[in-house]
């Protein structure tokens, strides 16, 4: 966290930074609109190339014949880039049937090329998986399509020749070694389509100008805490990874790499303008620090002191809480908290979706690119089924509840929310909560924060979370809340959920057995689909 005279001393150390590599930025990413006017290339989209299993023809895999809008949903508009199944890319329009100016084959834009991540060979017509391809042959990544940006304007075309030698310069020699992929739940994805290190994520222009910029960062900052706040908005840059980076085509913007708690797999991939442009680009090194900024100005004009953290290190048997600063930063185990007695109103927090989101997995490219171990992280409480565990979920959970419940006061509560399509990840986190000494005050079913993302459009995932607000047991008396009538299955599904809840602190024998059954049962889960 910055104080505030450490803010124009960031304003000055970003502004060095730009300077010092303009000549970089330029080479890598510069360029002119259709009218003429001077702008930067915001985004590089590259389609994968690989050869049939078959007929060993090779072609462009784009996973959906149409490819990308030309402006967002909203506006209305029909121009869009479409793909052809044999690969050629066209401008044309969103709806209607059209055929490809050069091979004449026709096109229907609401057709999908790699549903199930298989692929229909265009010369032979057989069926391989992708995965199939990337053992038989390594994906090429061709750049296919642009955007540029010049102020608040922004474009979407077929790249100029000089464009795909910007993205294919051979200038670009990275020489950083991020170290291998380790085989996993969420990356063995990864492995499945070719990448083995790192680095693989990423094309040799985003990872030389990442390099750059974080080898840049000694010379322009004033002191740690600017350079630690430069390098953490550079490294933050490094989950837009420009082979795994999703587009969404209808508006117009890119996904980390780990969106939705997944390690995306796309065969047609964003790569990221790592310093960032002023139109578009999310993640950005620009917009990153932008952001650093405003929340300074944010906390001097509400709280009007300056920014300043304590930072404690939980893991150290002698470490005691610091209360001197307004914000206490601490690292280590939920378990052990220092906190004193009693002391909070209110504990927020995020717990483990049981084996959903395997958060040790998804940090790997962030730890690699910031010199952090990429072992395995002690004491990690998701459920990996890759990963022999000594002890229950179940238990860990409740000895970090009792801990929070350590540090509450007696009207204190516990507020977190919940979605998994499991009976077990609700059974293993209402027996911890009920073993860790607390009682429901009430629960409410919401909109989840990413349901209308396009990677749950149409399939069986969840859409909405339980908030669950529970408090210490004791003798208080407590004003109840319970969600009202809701509509659909899944609504159906968490009305039935937070009838268990309401429980905890009082459940039954046979509960867990009975929970089970009931919610195995329900049409939500009939058929079994993708996990939330």
């Amino acid at each position: 966290m910055l104080s505030s005279p450490a803010r124009a001393d960031l304003e000055e150390g970003f502004a060095a930074l730009a300077q010092r590599i303009t000549a970089l930025t330029e080479a890598a990413y510069g360029t002119t609109l259709s009218d003429g006017a001077r702008g930067e290339i915001s985004h590089t989209f590259r389609v994968a190339v690989a050869a049939c299993t078959h007929c060993d023809v090779r072609s462009r895999m784009f996973p959906h014949a149409l490819v990308s809008l030309c402006a967002r949903a909203e506006r209305g508009e029909s121009a869009a880039f479409l793909a052809c199944a044999r690969g050629h890319l066209f401008r044309g329009l969103r709806d209607g049937t059209q055929g490809c100016p050069q091979c004449q084959l026709t096109v229907e834009p609401s057709a999908n090329y790699t549903g199930r991540r298989i692929i229909r060979c265009w010369s032979c017509g057989k069926d391989d998986r992708l995965s199939e391809r990337a053992e038989q042959s390594s994906y090429r990544w061709e750049p296919v399509l642009v955007e540029r940006s010049s102020g608040r304007r922004r474009e979407i075309d077929l790249p100029r020749p000089a464009e795909v030698q910007q993205a294919e310069d051979v200038r670009w020699k990275p020489v950083r070694d991020l170290g291998e992929i380790p085989d996993g739940q969420e990356t063995a994805v990864l492995l499945r389509h070719g990448f083995r290190r790192w680095q693989d994520l990423y094309p040799r222009r985003q990872q030389i100008l990442t390099e750059q910029l974080l080898d840049e960062v000694q010379y322009v900052a004033s002191d740690d805490r600017v350079g630690d706040a430069l390098r953490l908005a550079i490294i933050g840059t490094t989950e837009m990874a420009g082979l795994l980076s999703r587009w969404d085509r209808f508006y117009l913007k890119s996904f980390e790499s780990m969106a939705n708690h997944r390690f995306n797999f796309t065969t047609f991939a964003a790569e990221p303008n790592v310093w960032g442009t002023r139109a578009s680009g999310r993640g950005t090194v620009l917009r990153r620090v932008a952001r650093m900024l405003s929340a300074s100005d944010w906390w001097s004009s509400r709280v009007g002191t300056p920014i300043s953290a304590a930072f404690q290190d939980v893991t150290q048997s002698s470490s005691t809480g610091s209360w001197e600063s307004p914000v206490t930063v601490a690292w280590g185990s939920s378990e052990r908290q220092t906190l004193p007695d009693g002391s909070c109103d209110l504990v927020l927090t995020d717990p483990p979706y049981h084996d959903d989101v395997q958060y040790e997995e998804l940090s790997l490219p962030l730890r690699a690119w910031a010199g952090l171990p990429t072992t395995a992280v002690f004491g990690d409480v998701a459920v990996n089924p890759r990963i022999a565990r000594e002890e229950p979920q179940a238990d860990l959970l409740a000895r970090i509840f009792r801990e929070c419940r350590r540090t509450l006061r007696a009207d204190g509560h516990l507020i977190f929310s919940f979605a998994n399509r499991d009976p077990r990840a609700w059974i293993e986190l209402l027996g911890a909560l009920h073993n860790a000494g607390y009682r429901t005050a009430g629960t409410e079913i919401i909109h989840s924060e990413n349901e209308s993302d396009a990677a749950k459009r149409n399939v069986r995932a969840c859409t909405l979370d339980l908030i669950l607000d529970l408090v210490p047991r004791g003798s208080r008396p407590v004003l109840q809340h319970y969600p009202g009538a809701n509509d659909g299955d899944e609504a159906s599904f968490l009305s039935l959920v937070s009838g268990y809840v309401r429980q905890v602190g009082e459940l039954p024998d046979g509960w867990a057995e009975k929970m089970r059954t009931e919610l195995s049962e329900h049409p939500f889960l009939r058929p079994t689909a993708s996990r939330a």
